[in-house]
């Protein structure tokens, strides 16, 4: 008996099949023609249909064993084979839902739950035969029976749907599901479900939405104080600096000389406090206001943050670089810069300073550097310097708010920058700062407009 291969390999080529027909053809008109020359003679349209007759009794049983079996065991053969391969893909289909971290649910045109997986059920609490069973509505928070058939009615004119929903666990605890829903018109129509845990997620999102709200409000209360508190404070201040002028000025014959140090004394306390009020001021408004964002040529800035500077004649400032245009708020610019070069100059301790600016780009960022021969920082000061309110040097000897390297740190860090000092003591120090080369807005908390 020819094996099920042997007579598939006959029937795959079309030559063959012909050769077979042909053959079988040849030998059964050959069969016909002998039997006919031993039988009696008859009439012509006999003899016809005799022969015809003797021709299909023939071939049938050679079309049959040659052609017909082998194609019907071929075709029993592909759909053993195709039956074979789509259990093993409904098999491999299941395994795989069955272990999918994500939950997984089968539903008819009811909303009748037919088929869940393991993470479904832990999502909710339930055991399988608990939920087989059960309509969709019983779990949906938020959801009736004809809500649901509404829309399953929906989702089969749209084929998929993607949303988030609310389901009820057993417990009666509420879990925030994303959902992505497929229509099939199989077995009577079926909704297959996969549904994700987002409830953490949505916690974090309503906390961090509460968190910006409280910021918001916190950044409106900062500037109304800071306002506030400027005008309560310089109001005194600026009594006291009148006073002062006037004692200094229309009692000066009065006064000895400890005298006259006191009054001096004081009037330099007061500067400084206004200093200190104004550079509290910038500082909090910094990544609190809406910046307006233009070209600004920091090769045109710089010499007039060096002239409105005017350094000593003993203190050389040089710009060694072309320096670039950047988009930015043009006072922002100005006020790092200046903050920058005014504490190089003020704590110059060399009778010959040298003061350099310099600018590279390195990526998708300029990288600029002011350096000076100045006294130097200790090591252990990097990271303290750039905080508010921080000096190295006695405020009696070296006139500072405490103010200025910290809103410089505030303003590179909103444009998406970083700042960084080296320095050896005794010999100098080199503040490094970069700013985005591509415009790129600065990353602002949500405050005031201008």
């Amino acid at each position: 008996m020819d094996t099920p291969q042997k007579q598939s390999r006959l029937t795959k080529s079309p030559a063959l099949i012909f050769l077979i027909v042909a053959v079988s053809v040849f030998v059964s008109e050959a069969s016909v023609m002998l039997l006919l020359y031993f039988l009696p003679r008859e009439s012509l349209i006999d003899e016809a249909i005799l022969d015809a007759s003797l021709l299909v009794a023939l071939i049938s049983p050679s079309l049959y064993f040659f052609l017909f079996r082998p194609l019907v065991i071929q075709i029993r053969e592909r759909k053993r084979i195709e039956d074979m391969l789509r259990k093993n893909e409904e098999e491999q289909f299941k395994v795989m839902i069955r272990t999918s971290l994500d939950a997984f649910l089968i539903m008819d045109m009811q909303g009748r739950i037919l088929e869940v997986n393991d993470a479904y059920c832990n999502m909710l609490g339930y055991s399988r035969a608990e939920l087989i069973g059960m309509n969709i509505a019983d779990v949906e928070a938020a959801e009736t029976e004809d809500g649901v058939v509404r829309h399953i009615g929906t989702l089969m004119q749209k084929g998929s749907d993607r949303f988030e929903s609310r389901l009820r666990r057993k417990d009666g605890q509420i879990q925030i599901v994303e959902e992505s829903s497929n229509y099939s018109d199989l077995h009577g129509g079926r909704v297959y479900c996969f549904l994700r845990d987002i409830t953490e997620r949505k916690q974090v999102e309503a906390h961090r939405a509460q968190l910006l709200q409280e910021l918001g409000s916190a950044n409106e209360e900062l500037n109304n104080f800071a306002y506030v508190v400027s005008h309560d404070l310089k109001a005194p201040l600026r009594g006291i600096s009148s006073l002062a002028d006037w004692l200094s000025t229309d009692y000066a014959d009065k006064f000895d000389e400890d005298g006259k140090e006191q009054m001096r004394l004081l009037i330099n306390r007061v500067h400084r406090m206004d200093g200190l009020i104004d550079g509290i001021l910038l500082y909090s408004r910094v990544g609190r206001v809406k910046e307006t964002m233009t070209a600004v040529d920091i090769g045109r800035l710089v010499p007039e943050v060096i002239d409105l500077l005017a350094p000593p004649a003993n203190i050389a400032v040089t710009i060694e670089d072309p320096l670039p245009t950047v988009m930015a708020e043009p006072t922002r610019i100005q006020q790092l810069f200046q903050n920058l070069l005014s504490n190089a100059i003020k704590y110059m301790d060399k009778p010959e300073g040298r003061i350099r600016i310099n600018c590279c780009a390195e990526g998708k960022q300029w990288k600029f550097s002011v350096s000076d021969n100045g006294p130097g920082i200790k090591q252990q000061h990097f990271e303290k310097i750039f905080q508010l309110f921080q000096t190295l040097a006695p405020r009696d000897r070296v006139e500072s708010s405490g103010v200025g390297l910290a809103l410089v740190k505030k303003i590179v860090e909103m444009y998406g920058g970083t700042i960084w000092v080296e320095s050896v003591v005794g010999e100098g120090s080199t503040f490094f700062f970069t700013l985005p080369r591509k415009p790129a807005p600065p990353n602002q908390d949500k405050g005031e407009k201008t």
